[in-house]
């Protein structure tokens, strides 16, 4: 049994699956920057909205995290869709969160800078806080926070084991079998 269909039998079959199409929804917004799709999964106005961004700084509100993504959308010369493994899922009454790893293989445009076709793969891991709220008090399901780090590089042994994220797979976790490797 994975453990969304764990928390199926101990949440609201509606609630968890809003919170996984707000969750594709941010993961797959963030091929070419695409704003209006970022902004309805997070809270309007966004005031209170805090991030935790893969580049090391936070954002305090959706006017700052609009000012990210314009900025990216200006000077990155990226595209790479994520093949996003979510590892766990939460719900508490109007709150919940949810675990996930990432890897995004980003495919370099014709910039003068890079040579077209080179690629750059991030791993990367986020945490995910919702609340049913949209912001205006309606109960809505909305992405409260995010935070996202780099994964250790994949051949890199956990301190304390031997296993490793090349050998675990994304998305692992210890009460799920091994996934199956190609020989």
């Amino acid at each position: 049994m994975t453990d969304i269909e764990y928390r199926r039998r101990t949440a609201s079959g509606e609630d968890i699956d809003e919170i996984l199409r707000l969750n594709r929804e941010w993961w797959e917004s963030n091929i070419g920057y695409v704003i209006p799709r970022m902004t309805q999964v997070f809270p309007s106005p966004g005031e209170e909205y805090l991030m935790f961004n893969f580049n090391g700084h936070p954002y305090f509100n959706m006017r700052e995290k609009v000012a990210l993504w314009e900025h990216y959308r200006a000077t990155e010369d990226f595209v790479g869709k994520p093949e996003v493994h979510i590892m766990r899922l939460e719900v508490r009454g109007d709150t919940a969160w949810l675990a996930c790893e990432a890897r995004i293989d980003e495919i370099a445009l014709a910039d003068g800078e890079h040579d077209p076709g080179t690629q750059n793969t991030l791993l990367i891991r986020a945490t995910e806080i919702y609340h049913r709220d949209n912001g205006e008090g309606l109960p809505r399901w909305r992405m409260w926070h995010t935070h996202i780090s780099p994964l250790p590089p994949a051949d890199e042994p956990r301190p304390g084991f031997t296993d490793t994220t090349e050998e675990r797979g994304l998305g692992w976790v210890p009460w799920q079998p091994l996934p199956e490797r190609e020989a």
